[in-house]
Formats: C-alpha cells, sequence, structure tokens
C-alpha cells in the first residue's frame, strides 16, 4: 500500500498499518471518497502531522471530508472540567473555533473540491444519523455483549487519561457511563457518514474495539452503514531526510 510522497523534506510520512475489515489495496483505493475525523486533543492533527495526513488522503482519494469533533467533546467537559449543559457545549465550541484558526493557513494550501471541513453538530441533524444512534442505544441497552464492548472502550479511553495525569471531577463509573454515551455518538455519526457514501475513515491510530467486534460480524442488528464502512489506521513517521 502507498506511503506518501513528499516534496517537503521535512514532511512526515503516511503509511497504512491495517485496515478492518481487512481489504485488499484495490478494493480500498476505488472507493473515491475518505473522511478524517478530528480529535482536537491529539497533537497529531495540527502543524506538519496534519498537513502530512490531508496530503496524504487528497493524493488517494477525489473527496475527504474532515470531521471536527468540537461538540462531541462536551461529554469530556463534564468528565474532566465538571461543566455541564450550556457550558459544555460553549467549551466545545470555541475549542472548535480555536482549531480552525490554528489550521486555517494548513487547509488554505488544498482545494476547496477535496477537501470539505464540517463541524460536529453539522452531522446530527441527519436522518441516517438519527436512525443509526436508535439502533445502537436499543443494542446498548439490550444486549449485555454490545453493551461490556462499549464500556470497555470507554474504560480504556480514562485510563489512558488518567496515565496523562487528566483528573476526572466524577465517579468512575458515571465516567464510564458518559465516555460511553459519547462512543455510542460518535459510532452512529461514523454509521450515517458512510450511508451518505463516506465509507472510508483516515485515522491516525488504532480502531475502536467495539468497532472491531462489529466488523468481525459478532453483533447482529447493527445499522447499515457500519457493514459497509473500512477503517484505515494510518502510521505517521519522521521523514528519513529530516
Amino acid at each position: 500500500m502507498p506511503d506518501s510522497p513528499s516534496e517537503d523534506s521535512k514532511m512526515p510520512r503516511i503509511s497504512i498499518v491495517r485496515t478492518t475489515p481487512k481489504v485488499s489495496q484495490q478494493k480500498l483505493f476505488a472507493k473515491r471518497r475518505c473522511y478524517i475525523g478530528i480529535s482536537l486533543d491529539n497533537p497529531v492533527f495540527y502543524g506538519k502531522s496534519l498537513q502530512a495526513i490531508l496530503s496524504w488522503g487528497t493524493e488517494n482519494f477525489d473527496h475527504c471530508l474532515v470531521v471536527l469533533g468540537d461538540y462531541l467533546r462536551r461529554f469530556n467537559e463534564y468528565i474532566f472540567n465538571s461543566l455541564k449543559g450550556e457550558a459544555a457545549e460553549k467549551a466545545s465550541f470555541e475549542a472548535g473555533n480555536d482549531f480552525i484558526a490554528k489550521t486555517k493557513d494548513i487547509f488554505q494550501q488544498f482545494n476547496e473540491d477535496k477537501i470539505q471541513l464540517t463541524r460536529w453538530e453539522n452531522c446530527l441533524q441527519a436522518d441516517e444519523y438519527k436512525k443509526s444512534k436508535t439502533i445502537l442505544c436499543n443494542l446498548y441497552d439490550t444486549l449485555p455483549t454490545f453493551k461490556a464492548s462499549v464500556q470497555r472502550d470507554a474504560f480504556l479511553f480514562l485510563k489512558r487519561q488518567k496515565r496523562k495525569n487528566q483528573k476526572m471531577s466524577l465517579p468512575m463509573e458515571e465516567a464510564i457511563e458518559l465516555s460511553s454515551q459519547y462512543l455510542l455518538e460518535e459510532i452512529a455519526v461514523f454509521s450515517s457518514l458512510s450511508e451518505q457514501g463516506w465509507k472510508v475513515e483516515l485515522y491516525p491510530g488504532p480502531e475502536l474495539g467495539v468497532l472491531i467486534d462489529i466488523a468481525k460480524g459478532q453483533y447482529s442488528d447493527i445499522p447499515e452503514g457500519l457493514k459497509e464502512r473500512v477503517n484505515v489506521e494510518l502510521r505517521i513517521s519522521k521523514s528519513k531526510t529530516e
């Protein structure tokens, strides 16, 4: 699978670690549209590494939808900063505005026909999202194995934050439930995007465990979009010439 060529000697190199589910290179790149979910707290999504990811996406696909996960982080504002309701939403939007301001010059380097930026709240308006969210919430409430898989990912996320000395403002049990709601919303958006034709996700990190379980066919009655979605885990490496 292709690495990213780079005219800039200091540009990081992008390569594919794996796809979930496993698909051939020919089948992957036959899908001409991809999306990239932006986690605002991940330093990878700034500077040269962001530029490299966007370059790789536009080199290998005709259109890339960049989904800014700003409104989604309202759950984390409550878990870590004790912010609820409008205060959490305001903090999330401000974080999104800050990202847009900091990365404006990078996005301006790309043709608007190739790169499209959308904010998280826009994704929640789609009928496909609402349908997928209803199905996933029902599974979460009625299928113990699915709920356990979601909560496992939620716990692992909180554990990673704890290792980074990020203190929670809630008891662990409540934090896991809020983080699980975060994941259900995120997965429903992924399903919705897939149904809308954005079937390939590019992400510089490992796939969620629950989505790996879904890709393995462990659950029936999942949203249609998740059956057709392909996750591409990317690796970002420093250029050998750097």
